[in-house]
C-alpha cells in the first residue's frame, strides 16, 4: 500500500530530553507516543516522539545524543496552532519558558501570534486563528 508523500516530523536536538518532553507536554498538551534508544558510543541516541492527542499528524521528535554537545538554539522555529494564545503563553512561562514577543494581533493574516522559547532556548511560534470580525472582514 502506498503511503504517499506528506510532512511527517520535526526533530529537535536537545540537551535535556526529559525536561524538553515535560515542557512540550505541559505547554502544548503533546503526548509521548514512543521512546527510542539506539546506536553505540558517539553514535548513541535517545528519542521521545510526541504528538497531539488522538492525532496521526506530524510528530515532534526530541533527539538527545548523550556523547555529543547539543547545538546552540536557533537552528529551527517550531510552529504550533493553538486555541488560546494568551493561555499557552502563560503555560509556557509557568513551565520554564521565556516569552520573546506577543501575543500580537496580525489582522491582515487573521491571526494572533506569540513567540516563546523553551527552557533550552529553542524558538516556538504560537499562532491563534482569529474570527472574520477580528480580522475586519465583512460578516
Amino acid at each position: 500500500m502506498a503511503v504517499g508523500q506528506r510532512f511527517a516530523f520535526t526533530k529537535l536536538l536537545v540537551a535535556d530530553l526529559e525536561a524538553a518532553a515535560a515542557f512540550y507536554s505541559a505547554v502544548l498538551g503533546l503526548l509521548t507516543r514512543h521512546r527510542v534508544t539506539g546506536g553505540e558510543g558517539e553514535a548513541a541516541y535517545q528519542e521521545i516522539i510526541l504528538s497531539a492527542a488522538e492525532d496521526d499528524g506530524p510528530s515532534l521528535i526530541l533527539l538527545h545524543r548523550p556523547h555529543q554537545a547539543a547545538p546552540d538554539p536557533g537552528e529551527t522555529v517550531l510552529g504550533f496552532v493553538v486555541d488560546d494564545v494568551e493561555q499557552v503563553v502563560r503555560q509556557a512561562r509557568a513551565a520554564g519558558g521565556v516569552v520573546v514577543s506577543g501575543p500580537t494581533a496580525v489582522p491582515q493574516a487573521g491571526v494572533r501570534v506569540a513567540q516563546v522559547e523553551d527552557p533550552e532556548g529553542h524558538a516556538v511560534e504560537l499562532v491563534q486563528m482569529t474570527s472574520a470580525k477580528e480580522r475586519g472582514d465583512d460578516v
